[in-house]
């Protein structure tokens, strides 16, 4: 061998593929060593001769194929194929040939290299698989997929779509990766001019775009769409946008049907505010005409059964005296009922105004004023912790309590109250105000606060039966409530919460 053919031989062992030639016929006339150790073949020949049995039984009728028309027709041949090796292994090669002409044209040889294209065939697998994966995704997902470009000079395409995005729109996949103009065509073009504007600037300052729009979607009709999108700048200055678009006509609806309820809920809130405004003015009326027009009646009939009394009582029988007592007391029993019930729907309208109240301070007032003279009570106060309320209605609470407590322990020989406050199991500050009174069967207690409920005859206590009421009525309005725990001939403790913040609205 000569020095050139050995120079020649290096050089084409040291290239990364395998070097083959042929003759005219197509019999190999050189092959690389490399690939006839790899083939584990002694000889060129040898090696054409079991090369198609070495090819992939799957790709073994394409490659003959191939090799022979090129052949024949004296043309480039390139097919990629799996080829065994000496150790029964299959790898991906690829094998390419050119034909070599003399003067006349005539093919007179051949060249080409086998490469290994092992690692690209399973990269081509793994992406192959990987958009199968995403194509499955694509498939299944309630969002539709989609890739919108934009070149610098405004033409628009849709270099993705997912089935879904098609199939809703009825459009060919295919040609809006060519012109995304059919897609635009379906838009209400009362929205255009926002949607327009929203891309652009989306595109200036490579932003997340996020729009809502109307498209006649055909056979569904007018549906609202909603896109969310991250835009890319291509080399080209083009602009492209990867992400999903929604069909959120039923979440438009819901919406106008919310407005719309909203709209009705506020004319109803007017129309109820006027009503309450009415019926608060057809209240103080009848306040008035309770205050003036009744009370004036009722002082008749107690002023004539006082005179009646005063002048002529010595001279009237026995039962007609009593007759005319108790004519006095029912009249002024009524004007009490009057001043309560007055007092009782005055707390409706009167305003909430909370401050900081020393409950204790409180409370010695209450019982300073309302202590009978003489009385043998022994009054305890334990802790009274400090609230936010309203002073003067908190003050009407701690006197119904503390007057009643009074009043149903005064036939005891030593009659015992006590007012204090303690926290419950949640934290809440519970004020108590307890007696060692005539007490009640408890089954009776869901009474108590209601207007002229008594558990006890006027003959024994005086009463109108509205002072629980009241206290009641106070509580809730302050967030609280109120109840009791009580037993026959063994007095009564009243307990009470107040809840802080703004007054809850009436029921």
């Amino acid at each position: 061998m000569t020095e050139p053919e050995i120079s020649l031989r290096a050089i084409l062992e040291a290239l990364p593929h395998f070097v083959w030639a042929a003759d005219a016929s197509g019999k190999p006339t050189y092959v690389d060593p490399r690939l006839l150790a790899w083939l584990s073949a002694d000889s060129a020949a040898n090696a054409l001769e079991g090369w198609f049995a070495r090819v992939h039984p799957d790709d073994r009728a394409v490659a003959e194929e191939v090799w022979r028309r090129a052949v024949s027709a004296g043309e480039e041949l390139r097919i990629a194929h799996r080829l065994r090796r000496h150790d029964g292994h299959y790898v991906w090669f690829e094998t390419r040939g050119r034909p070599l002409f003399d003067e006349d044209g005539a093919v007179r040889g051949w060249v080409g290299t086998v490469d290994d294209i092992s690692s690209e065939a399973e990269t081509r697998r793994a992406l192959e698989a990987e958009q199968i994966r995403l194509a499955k995704m694509a498939a299944a997902s309630p969002q539709m997929l989609y890739s919108f470009r934009r070149d610098p000079l405004g033409h628009a395409t849709f270099p993705y779509v997912s089935p879904a995005f098609t199939k809703l729109f009825q459009l060919d996949a295919e040609e809006l990766t060519r012109d995304g103009a059919s897609f635009f065509r379906l838009g209400n073009p009362a929205d255009v001019p926002a949607l327009t504007a929203s891309v652009a600037e989306s595109a200036r300052t490579l932003t997340l775009w996020r729009h809502e729009w109307r498209v006649n979607a055909p056979d569904v009709g007018e549906i609202w769409l909603e896109a969310h999108s991250m835009p890319v700048r291509d080399p080209d200055g083009s602009t492209t946008w990867h992400g999903t678009v929604s069909d959120i006509t039923h979440r438009r609806r819901t919406e106008a049907e919310i407005r719309e309820l909203n709209q009705n809920l506020e004319q109803r809130v007017a129309q109820r505010t006027e009503e309450l405004e009415l019926a608060n003015r057809e209240l103080e009326s009848f306040s008035y005409s309770v205050s003036h027009d009744l009370r004036e009646p009722l002082r008749a009939v107690n002023g004539f059964a006082q005179a009646l009394l005063e002048d002529f009582g010595p001279g009237l029988p026995d039962d007609a005296r009593h007759f005319a007592q108790n004519i006095r007391q029912g009249a002024l029993r009524m004007g009490r009922l009057i001043d309560d019930l007055l007092a009782f729907s005055r707390l409706t309208r009167q305003p909430l105004v909370r401050r900081t109240v020393n409950v204790r301070r409180l409370v010695e007032g209450c019982i300073k004023t309302l202590t009978p003279v003489g009385s043998p009570a022994k009054v305890t106060l334990g802790e009274l912790v400090d609230c936010e309320a309203d002073p003067g209605l908190l003050e009407q609470v701690f006197t119904n309590l503390v007057s009643n407590a009074f009043k149903y322990s005064r036939k005891r020989d030593l009659p015992e109250i006590g007012v204090e406050s303690q926290r419950d199991a949640a934290g809440r500050v519970v004020y108590a105000v307890r007696d060692n009174g005539t007490g009640f069967d408890m089954k009776y207690a869901g009474k108590l606060f209601n207007v002229f409920q008594r558990l006890h005859r006027a003959s024994e206590f005086e009463g109108t039966g509205v002072g629980l009421a009241i206290v009641n009525r106070i509580v809730t309005r302050h967030g609280g409530r109120v109840w009791v725990q009580a037993a026959p001939d063994q007095g009564a403790t009243f307990f009470f919460t107040l809840a802080g913040g703004h007054e809850p609205p009436p029921v």
